[in-house]
């Protein structure tokens, strides 16, 4: 049977590598914020020492970036996760037109 509706299996596909990219980057960016806090942190400390105030900005620092990734984790989760599901829509939608069309000629030859 011959496959229909070229446009929209192209677009199912690109919203599924959309999805994958968003949940690479997502991870990419919680690991350079968590990195960049962490190290951060160690250098505020140093400075932060050289004016007297011992110890905050480092915690600060990393409960921050930890704060930080998760949220970035969380979001850019939900986001690759909600452009997966959409092109797996449109490929179960197209599934659904296959069968009814296959089912038609199904019925069409029996009768």
């Amino acid at each position: 049977m011959k496959k229909k509706f070229g446009m929209l299996r192209f677009i199912a596909g690109f919203y599924k590598v959309l999805g994958i990219l968003f949940a690479v980057v997502s991870i990419l960016a919680a690991v350079g914020v968590l990195l960049s806090s962490i190290l951060g942190g160690a250098i505020l400390e140093g400075f932060s020492s050289d004016l007297g105030q011992l110890g905050v900005t480092a915690v600060g620092g990393i409960l921050g970036g930890i704060l930080s990734a998760v949220v970035i984790l969380i979001g850019g989760g939900l986001a690759s996760i909600c452009y997966f599901a959409i092109g797996e829509a449109i490929m179960v939608f197209l599934a659904i037109e296959e069968n009814t069309r296959a089912t038609a000629g199904l019925l069409t030859r029996q009768g």
